[in-house]
């Protein structure tokens, strides 16, 4: 309407034959407006005498987990979640409860910080532990994925002894 989209989403639920069993075009991508669908869904395979829903796809399952789960309570039977924790493996770093965590954005205030810090460094025997935060922008790759845009540092943690500094270095 005047170039204005009236929708952002646009769910669809189709059966083993791929027919159109429901459609909603949504104002957000929020799914509490198909939570009725899918509901009404697994109601109606019931009191029909049909199998409930067994396999379900979507292009975020990650996040989705929860709601379909809820909403089709049989997608929760004979399954086991794989979690993936790359990091599993990794000691959790605890900070001492008298910490101090700064936060430097402007690139003068962070050269002082950075200065401090190594004024500092080997003088006691504190480990030196340093993080780096990624964005990945992404963007279309023309086959129905994405691709990042960039892969820059945007944040920086350096961690010593009772100080933590955060470095936002990419605005």
């Amino acid at each position: 309407m005047g170039g204005v989209p009236t929708h952002v989403a646009m769910y669809s639920m189709v059966n083993e034959l791929e027919q159109c069993r429901s459609q909603s075009l949504t104002l957000t991508k929020s799914l509490s407006f198909v939570e009725g669908s899918y509901k009404g869904v697994a109601e109606g395979l019931e009191a029909h005498g049909h199998k409930p829903t067994e396999l379900m796809y979507t292009d975020n399952a990650h996040s989705e987990l929860a709601f379909h789960e809820r909403t089709t309570p049989s997608l929760q039977k004979n399954v086991s979640h794989v979690v993936i924790d790359p990091y599993g493996h990794l000691p959790v770093l605890k900070l001492p409860a008298d910490g101090d965590v700064q936060y430097y954005e402007d690139s003068d205030l962070i050269d002082n910080a950075c200065y401090q810090l190594l004024s500092r460094v080997g003088k006691d025997e504190s480990k030196v532990v340093v993080g780096f935060g990624i964005k990945y922008p992404v963007e279309p790759d023309g086959q129905g994925g994405l691709v990042p845009k960039s892969e820059a540092v945007d944040v920086i943690q350096i961690s010593t002894g009772d100080t933590v500094y955060v470095f936002k270095v990419r605005l």
